[in-house]
């Protein structure tokens, strides 16, 4: 039997909620900056010392500056809608019309990420058990952009047990007109060390194949990288693996000599069919973000979802921990 709660704890001027259960498990949300999956701490025993300590499972925010001078950059955490990654030359086409976004990042010309990544999240709610507790957040995007005049209400559902996560995102269009969208989410795993001697494994995929603007091309090849599983070693790593099998559940791992981790996404139709993973330069973690398709399917249509006027569209990803 657990109990669990939530706080406010704000870092610095951005609102922080934390879900806590009774053992200090606690998993935090950023739901003044993106909604980001911020933190993930789990009690466990050092392989020295029979005491427990804290190891962090993500990547965040930390200091009350990190949230603005790391932010734009790593949009750790956050959910990236109505498309995640890249699209071109920040603008695309749709029945017609062409729709300029804005170059919002400094080393390419393209948009990045969606529209929501750094704002705001109202609390809706709060309830728990003795196995778990949900939290459900929501945000939306007034449409009021020629870039993007498509209305729309994006809903986190966030279930936390302490060794697991589960996440339901939901949008609904809120407009008069069908919308164009996709999405995805950027979280940061780590298990307390280098990457490098960390083992993943990857469920059967085709690698997006990029140009020169590192953009999708249209081509795939397979890859068998990781399939079974191996250590990332040096391996650099910026690329979208599209599902060989889309449908049910996909699941990619990483585990340590002590711990590992268990990352899944629902898989099939309008559902999370590519997995994006990034090796940031220090090493420290190792980002496997959910995707509905590769990058720029405002462009390519690949996998593009239309949501009808007051239809709603719900994706599901998670992950578990364990000590081996």
């Amino acid at each position: 039997m657990s109990n669990f709660s939530i706080i406010s704890r704000p870092l610095g001027t951005v609102e922080r909620h934390i879900l806590k259960r009774d053992d200090g498990a606690e998993f935090e949300i950023m739901s003044g900056y993106g909604g980001g999956l911020n933190a993930w701490r789990i009690p466990v025993t050092a392989s020295n010392s029979p005491a427990s300590r804290p190891l962090d499972l993500l990547f965040g925010y930390r200091d009350g500056d990190d949230v603005f001078k790391m932010g734009p950059d790593t949009n750790a955490g956050c959910r990236l809608c109505p498309f995640p990654g890249r699209t071109a030359y920040a603008q695309f086409t749709w029945n017609g019309s062409t729709y300029k976004l804005i170059n919002n990042v400094s080393w390419a010309p393209h948009a990045l990420h969606g529209f929501l990544q750094n704002q705001e999240w109202k609390l809706e709610s709060f309830e728990s058990d003795s196995e778990k507790c949900t939290a459900v957040f929501t945000c939306d995007w007034p449409g009021a952009f020629a870039g993007f005049p498509f209305p729309y209400r994006a809903t986190n559902t966030v279930t936390f047990t302490g060794e697991s996560v589960h996440v339901v995102s939901s949008v609904k269009n809120i407009g008069n007109t069908d919308m164009p969208y996709s999405e995805g989410w950027h979280p940061y795993f780590s298990l307390g060390e280098k990457i490098d001697g960390l083992t993943m494994t990857l469920p059967r995929t085709n690698l997006a194949l990029l140009d020169k603007a590192d953009l999708p091309t249209g081509n795939f090849k397979e890859d068998t990288r990781f399939v079974g599983g191996r250590k990332i070693g040096d391996e650099f790593i910026n690329d979208c693996f599209c599902l060989a099998d889309q449908g049910g559940e996909a699941h990619a791992q990483l585990e340590s000599e002590r711990f590992a981790l268990d990352i899944w996404q629902k898989a099939g139709n309008e559902q999370y069919n590519a997995i994006q993973i990034y090796t940031p330069p220090d090493r420290m973690s190792i980002a496997i973000e959910p995707m509905t398709s590769e990058p720029d399917a405002l462009n390519h249509h690949r996998g593009l979802i239309v949501i009808a006027p007051g239809e709603t569209r719900t994706f599901e990803f998670g992950f578990r921990f364990c000590a081996k």
